[in-house]
C-alpha cells in the first residue's frame, strides 16, 4: 500500500449521474487484484477529504480506473460527479480489500456474481479478469431503471462474446418487462434461486460475490443460504456495513495506555517542505481508539470510513498487543505483518509501538 500521484487520462459519463475516471499512472508500477480498491484524497473547502472507490477496470488494463456515482449526501462523489473534469494530478493511496477472487479456484469453477447499482465496479473488474476457458460468469444485476445500468456497452460485448450470462431486475421500469434476460420489480429469493438453477450446473460448487446496496445484499446471502451454498463460497464486500459488536480493551477498568508513535510531519521553511521523523509518547484513554488518540496530540493520519472499511488509517505495529474490532480492508496476511486499522484498533498493554507510513 503506497501513495502516488497520477494524472487524467479520460473522463467517461456511464450515466446522468455516474461517471469513470481513467488514470494515467506515468512511468510507476501499479499492481492490484480484481476488486480492490484505492483512496482518493481531495481538498474540499479548504478541508482534506478522503474517500475509497473500487477498481472497475482489470489488473491487465494499461490505465486503471474507479467509477464514481452521485449519491445522498455523498460529499466526494458528489465532488468528483461535478469536478472530476477539471483535476489534472490526483493524489491516491492503495490497493486496499481482500474482495477479491478466491485464489484456490479451478479453471472449471463456476462463479456467481451478485450486484446492485454502483456495486457492478468491483464485480466489472472480477468479471473482465476471469479467462476465456473458464466457464462463463452468472450475474444478476439489480438496477432502479435500464438507463442507470453502468457498463452497458461493456456488459453487451461480453454477453455477446459468451464470457457472461447476464440477468436484470429493474425496480422502477415503467415498460413492464418480463422473459428473456430481464424482468420489472425487484429479485426475490425464489427468483434469485430459480435464475441460478438455470445457468449454474453445481451451485453447491460455485463461489458467489456480491456487492451493492445492504439490503439487497442480505437478500442474496439468505438466497444462498437457503440452497445450502457453503459460507466459504460466499463473499461480500460492504461499502457501508454496520460495525459488530465487540468488548473494546480498556471499557470496564478505564485503564490508561501508554503507545509510542514514529510518523513524518511536513513543514515549510522558506516557501520549501521540509520532512521531519518524530517519536512521540502518547496517552491513550481507556476505549480510546488509536486514531482518536493521534488525533488528540495533533498527529496527522489519513482516515475516511471510521469503520474499517477503506484502509486509509492502516499503520504497522513493530512491538505490543493491539486489538482490532472490526476489519473489512486488510488481508490475513498483512495482519500477520502487523498492519492495522488506527480507527478499529486498541492498545492492550504499554509496550506498543506504531509506525505510520
Amino acid at each position: 500500500m503506497r501513495r502516488y500521484k497520477w494524472r487524467t487520462h479520460e473522463i467517461i459519463m456511464e450515466t446522468a449521474d455516474t461517471l469513470t475516471i481513467v488514470f494515467d499512472t506515468g512511468e510507476e508500477r501499479f499492481g492490484y487484484e480484481s476488486g480492490q480498491y484505492l483512496n482518493i484524497r481531495c481538498t474540499i473547502g479548504g478541508e482534506p477529504v478522503s474517500r475509497s472507490y473500487s477498481f472497475s477496470s482489470a489488473p491487465t488494463e494499461r490505465y486503471p480506473r474507479i467509477t464514481v456515482k452521485r449519491v445522498l449526501n455523498g460529499r466526494m462523489s458528489n465532488y468528483l460527479v461535478d469536478y472530476a473534469s477539471d483535476i489534472s494530478e490526483w493524489n491516491v493511496e492503495g490497493p486496499f480489500g481482500n474482495f477479491v477472487l478466491h485464489r484456490d479456484m479451478s479453471a472449471e469453477t463456476e462463479v456467481v456474481l451478485l450486484a446492485g447499482g454502483s456495486g457492478m465496479s468491483p464485480l466489472l473488474s472480477m468479471l473482465k479478469s476471469i479467462g476465456n476457458d473458464a466457464p462463463a460468469p452468472l450475474l444478476l444485476y439489480a438496477c432502479k431503471t435500464p438507463a442507470d445500468v453502468l457498463f452497458k456497452s461493456e456488459l453487451d460485448e461480453l454477453e455477446q462474446d459468451k464470457r457472461v450470462h447476464t440477468y436484470y431486475a429493474f425496480s422502477l421500469d415503467i415498460q413492464k418487462r418480463s422473459g428473456g434476460n430481464c424482468m420489472t420489480g425487484r429479485f426475490s429469493q425464489p427468483v434469485i434461486q430459480s435464475v441460478i438453477e438455470q445457468h449454474i450446473h453445481r451451485p453447491e460448487s460455485a463461489h458467489y460475490y456480491i456487492c451493492g446496496p445492504t439490503a439487497l445484499m442480505q437478500l442474496y446471502q439468505e438466497a444462498l443460504q437457503l440452497m445450502d451454498i457453503p459460507v466459504s463460497q460466499i463473499h461480500s464486500e460492504y461499502f457501508d456495513p454496520v460495525a459488530t459488536v465487540d468488548v473494546i480493551p480498556g471499557d470496564r477498568d478505564g485503564a490508561k495506555k501508554e503507545v509510542l508513535v514514529s510518523y513524518y510531519e511536513m513543514q515549510y521553511q522558506d516557501a520549501e517542505q521540509q520532512t521531519y521523523e518524530c517519536t512521540l509518547l502518547i496517552e491513550v484513554q481507556g476505549g480510546q481508539s488509536l486514531l482518536d488518540a493521534m488525533r488528540a496530540y495533533d498527529i496527522v493520519v489519513s482516515s475516511s470510513c471510521h469503520k474499517g472499511t477503506c484502509g486509509a488509517c492502516w499503520a504497522m505495529t513493530s512491538n505490543g498487543k493491539v486489538k482490532m474490532t472490526n476489519n473489512y480492508a486488510l488481508t490475513e496476511d498483512e495482519v500477520a505483518e502487523g498492519k492495522i486499522l488506527l480507527c478499529q484498533s486498541f492498545p492492550v498493554d504499554d509496550a506498543v509501538s506504531i509506525i505510520l507510513a
